[in-house]
């Protein structure tokens, strides 16, 4: 069953609460002041029976311009307005402010009641209606019905009541399913009951056991009990007004704060929004300017951070960031209204569009707008896609809370992304990113590679620790080095060997006498397997005396090469004498078991110097096992 919420407007002493007693049998002004001054000072509530016997919640509202903040604590309710104009006064200023309060708060369905009828002619009547539409002209109730009404004599109360409730099914409800949520307008202590607070559930509903969040403190606490317009229920829905009884509360429990789905909602105190001024008001709203934020049930000072410019106008609009000075629990298309921190007047409203974002600098404008407005007007896909752009470890819950959906669509717009590509899932659960997240990194990768190489001219290969920290300098997390290796390799033909990686086509420029010595080294290698020259020896054999520097840049060019290994600083051998004395360790050890350092010398017929270098060499390759003074071969199976 959908339920609705309507609520008052209009001047003080129009005869709001008058009226909500005639249309239900309730006194909405609970106390003594109230009575004595004969003023409403608070929010009051009542039970309006409809002819099927259903009961849906009123919400009234002081119409004292002192009381506006007690006012916007009922009106974030509200899906229904009976706006009340006095029949001798017509429109007030404060029926003007309730007017463009509503507005901001994005409400479009109501009634007007012209109240105390009885007390004015036909002719008098008549005017107050063409006074009361020219003021409604272009408004949300520039069209609604017009009902003549007095709460003294009953006039009209019976037709108000047949138009309230054949306007209710066109009325948008709030949203049955999804995550629990009611802002609190009242707490108070019953005796042998406990802690008790009201409110309007905006969205799900809550049963009796249920265990909530309370917010913005997130202590848990437990309904004991529920009531709906006083009676016992088990549960309470969205647009419902509901009484709960609480146990576990740790502080004090007051108007402002919310109960929601337990380790749901999470607190924030900057927000990305779009403001709406108000035409009529003769106020800039400026940068950095001290305003009071309304949202809910709650009052919280912050600042407005434009992101370009230094004030918005009367009647134009901007999308900013709001930096509060408490807590506060809002989600995307949430509607605020902003006043002035003095004097206290209403000049703005607007929407949230994310409740969780990065603090923005107005430096890069045009890009940060660009993106809030993406937020705020793109596709769910579009949504999901740049929230996971910003943060890849979040889970279909955390999503649903950001972007403000239920987690079954956040489930099924995962299950798509990922069945199309655009997102790739991590190795644990709630890790994701979008493709093109990885493609860009991919971009960057490449550029890093291409840098390196430009840096290491000499270099075939760059060493995957050198490429996994240049990543991480970048920015670039390397928890996805799998799939950001397979978009590389994509891009750009990769050889990734071992914990090394090249391009396909790189080759090493060689300079004519470069290209010269590299034969030359090779060759002279060659001819000396086990007992290769050193680097003097070189610099005498080639007669290059004071070129060291481009006998070590060949040498570097044949490791890259896999021509030659280094076997120690000192020793370089070409691959295949590596191979060979592999060989010959193999057969030496099949023969006999374990040997020594001279017998693995004299079966290379080389120089002790050689035989070690080699024999500590495959100790470090886990090929060979050290014990005393011999040595064991590990077979291949086991070199790992």
């Amino acid at each position: 069953m959908d339920y609705v919420i309507i609520g008052t407007a209009g001047h003080i002493d129009h005869g709001k609460t008058a009226l909500i007693k005639a249309l239900t049998g309730t006194d909405t002004d609970r106390f003594i002041e109230e009575k004595e001054r004969g003023i409403s000072i608070d929010i009051g509530f009542a039970p309006l029976v409809l002819s099927d016997g259903r009961r849906i919640g009123i919400v009234d509202v002081p119409g004292h311009e002192r009381f506006i903040r007690n006012m916007l604590a009922g009106a974030g309710g509200m899906d229904f307005i009976l706006l009340v104009v006095d029949a001798r006064e017509g429109v007030m200023p404060q029926t003007r402010e309730h007017m463009a309060i509503m507005t901001l708060l994005h409400i479009q369905n109501g009634i007007i009641a012209i109240t105390k009828a009885d007390l004015v002619d036909e002719e008098w009547l008549d005017l107050v209606h063409q006074e009361v539409r020219d003021e409604l002209s272009g408004s949300f109730l520039a069209n609604a019905p017009m009902v003549d009404v007095s709460s003294v004599t009953g006039q009209g109360i019976d037709l108000l009541k047949k138009t309230i409730e054949s306007l209710l099914p066109s009325v948008p409800h709030r949203p049955a399913h999804g995550a629990f949520r009611l802002p609190i307008d009242r707490s108070f202590i019953v005796q042998g009951i406990g802690t008790v607070i009201t409110g309007t559930v905006w969205r799900g509903k809550v049963q009796v056991g249920d265990t909530l969040s309370l917010m913005p403190s997130g202590d848990a606490v437990r309904v004991r009990s529920i009531q709906v317009h006083g009676e016992n229920q088990d549960a309470a829905y969205a647009g419902q007004r509901a009484a709960l009884a609480l146990t576990g509360m740790r502080g004090e429990v007051r108007r402002g704060m919310m109960l929601g789905e337990e380790h749901y909602y999470q607190p924030t105190r900057l927000i990305d929004v779009r403001i709406q001024m108000l035409k009529e008001v003769a106020h800039h709203l400026g940068h950095r300017e001290r305003v009071r934020f309304y949202i809910g049930t709650s009052e919280v000072f912050g600042r407005v951070l434009l992101l370009h410019g230094f004030e918005v106008p009367a009647g134009e609009e901007a999308v900013a960031q709001l930096l509060l000075e408490a807590d506060v629990v809002v989600e995307p298309r949430d509607h605020f209204v902003l006043r002035t921190y003095s004097p206290m007047v209403t000049v703005a409203g607007g929407t949230v569009i994310d409740p969780h974002p990065v603090h923005l600098h107005r430096r890069n404008k045009s890009i940060v707008e660009e993106g809030i407005i993406k937020k705020e007007q793109g596709s769910l896909e579009d949504r999901v896609l740049m929230a996971l752009n910003n943060n890849h470890v979040l889970s279909a819950a955390e999503l649903a809370i950001m972007l403000g959906e239920s987690q079954d669509h956040i489930e099924n717009e995962l299950a798509a992304l990922l069945n199309e590509g655009k997102l790739v899932s991590g190795r644990q659960p709630g890790e994701w990113i979008p493709n093109a997240v990885l493609e860009h990194w991919a971009s960057k990768w490449l550029e890093i590679m291409n840098a390196y190489f430009q840096k290491n001219p000499y270099d075939l290969w760059m060493p995957k620790t050198v490429a996994q920290s240049e990543l991480k300098a970048a920015k670039i997390d390397i928890k996805w080095w799998d799939p950001l290796l397979v978009r590389v390799v994509a891009q750009r033909n990769l050889y990734v060997e071992n914990d090394r990686l090249r391009f396909a086509d790189r080759v090493i420029p060689l300079s004519a006498e470069e290209k010269k010595m590299h034969d030359l080294v090779l060759q002279a290698l060659q001819d000396s397997p086990f007992a290769p020259p050193g680097l003097a020896e070189m610099e005498q054999l080639f007669q290059l005396k004071g070129k060291d520097r481009l006998i070590k840049n060949v040498l570097h060019m044949l490791t890259q090469e896999d021509l030659v290994v280094a076997v120690n600083p000192e020793v370089v051998m070409t691959k295949e004498a590596i191979l060979s004395a592999e060989g010959v360790a193999e057969k030496l050890y099949a023969a006999q078991g374990a040997f020594s350092l001279a017998d693995f010398r004299d079966a290379l017929s080389t120089s002790r110097k050689y035989a070690v270098a080699l024999l500590e060499y495959f100790d470090r390759q886990k090929w060979t096992k050290r014990s005393g003074d011999v040595r064991e071969w590990l077979k291949k199976a086991q070199r790992n």
